[in-house]
Formats: C-alpha cells, sequence, structure tokens
C-alpha cells in the first residue's frame, strides 16, 4: 500500500510482518528508491514501512507510485538481502534495584529472575526502527515467555540505559526522561554519553546482543 502523507512525501507499507525480514526487505526497497527516485531528500524505513521525502523540483507523484510500487513487487518477489553485519554488544545489569519491573516480569513468567536475565540476553536482536528519541531502538523480537504490555501509566522519569520490554519488543532509554516500557537491566549510562555515536550505533536492520553483567562490572563501567 502507497500513501502520500505530504505533498512531498510518500508511505509505502509492505504486506509483510514488522519482524527481521520485514525491515530487510524494506532496506531492499530503500536502495531501490534511491537509485530509482530523483533527487531523494530523506528515506526513512521501520518495521514494514518505508517514507520517502522527495523535492518539490522533481515530485511527480503519480511516477513516484508507479517506481514505488515496481520496487515493492520485487522486493517482496525475492529472497531479503539480509546483511546485518556485526553485532553491537551492550553490557546489562539485570539488578532489581536497577530494574523495578523485573521481578514482575518474572513472576508474570513464572520464573525467577536469573531466567529473565538469560531469555533476555539469549537472543540476537534485530533493529526494526528507530525513533522516540535519538538513539533509542526498537528491537525485536523478546521471547515470548518474557514479553509483557507497557505499563498502563508511563513513569516520569527513566534513568539512561535503562533497558526495556513491550510486548515482542525490546529496546535502551539513551536518555533520561519518561517512559513507559517495563524496565529489567540497565546498561551503563557511559555508553550514551556521546549522542550523535548513540545515534550511529543503532540502525534499522543492523542487530544489537546483550551480555549480562554483575553490579560490581556495572558500577566499574560508571554505571
Amino acid at each position: 500500500m502507497i500513501t502520500f502523507p505530504g505533498p512531498v512525501s510518500a508511505l509505502v507499507t509492505l504486506p509483510v510482518a514488522p519482524d527481521r525480514d520485514g525491515i530487510a526487505r524494506v532496506l531492499d526497497l530503500e536502495r531501490f528508491a534511491r537509485e530509482a527516485l530523483p533527487d531523494l531528500r530523506t528515506t526513512i524505513p521501520a518495521f514494514n514501512r518505508l517514507l520517502v521525502e522527495g523535492s518539490p523540483d522533481s515530485w511527480n507523484a503519480t511516477d513516484v507510485e508507479s517506481r514505488l510500487a515496481a520496487g515493492a513487487e520485487a522486493c517482496l518477489a525475492e529472497a531479503p538481502g539480509i546483511d546485518a553485519g556485526d553485532p553491537v554488544s551492550l553490557p546489562v545489569c539485570y539488578d532489581p534495584e536497577l530494574a523495578p519491573d523485573l521481578e514482575a516480569v518474572a513472576a508474570n513468567a513464572g520464573v525467577g529472575v536469573a531466567e529473565v536475565a538469560r531469555l533476555h540476553s539469549g537472543t540476537t536482536y534485530a533493529v526494526l526502527a528507530t525513533g522516540f528519541a535519538p538513539g533509542f531502538a526498537y528491537m525485536g523480537d523478546v521471547d515470548a515467555r518474557i514479553a509483557m504490555p507497557r505499563l498502563t501509566t508511563p513513569r516520569p522519569r527513566v534513568e539512561t540505559g535503562s533497558v526495556g520490554i513491550a510486548d515482542r519488543r525490546t529496546g535502551i532509554y539513551p536518555a533520561a526522561g519518561p517512559g513507559g516500557w517495563r524496565l529489567i537491566g540497565r546498561v551503563p549510562a557511559t555508553f550514551f554519553a556521546d549522542a550523535a555515536e548513540r545515534i550511529a550505533r543503532f540502525r534499522p536492520g543492523g542487530s544489537v546482543e546483550f551480555r549480562p553483567i554483575g553490579r560490581d562490572e556495572y558500577e566499574a563501567a560508571g554505571g
């Protein structure tokens, strides 16, 4: 499906799941769009969607729709070009004192907090989208056994580096602020001190791994 949310923008939604395969196909479409459409100013891939923005001087909605439709058909007909590269590895301290929802997630799953840490860190996650805050990545998929919905009422403040769960997604708060995800661990804040670096670290289609660490290592790393 192709819609036009603005005078020089188009949004393509592919009929695929918003998962690792979906974002890989969207990235294939992004490469196609950059080659096929002149004067593109912005492309934003996310989940199973691609937003493109062009120049008023060369934008022709009919032509854009035709080319994007052809590109989408081609991307759906072939296997996605998945190339996540080496995963970003981040240390996480799964300590209830740093993770106010860890015990609730464990209780909901009927397991101990150590098992929540094992299940959460036992997956290599795909970056499916970025947004909400600079450097915030929506990653999936969380093991279904520890998935939980967002809090009904968001917290007014979540600390930098907090690792959260929202349904089958996981993410890390790159800066302190409000948030409603279930907090199950924390990455040392020093990993997010440089704004440009934290934005560059997470790109749609990339991958992330979590490495469990103890409280002593967390504190030594500047937590």
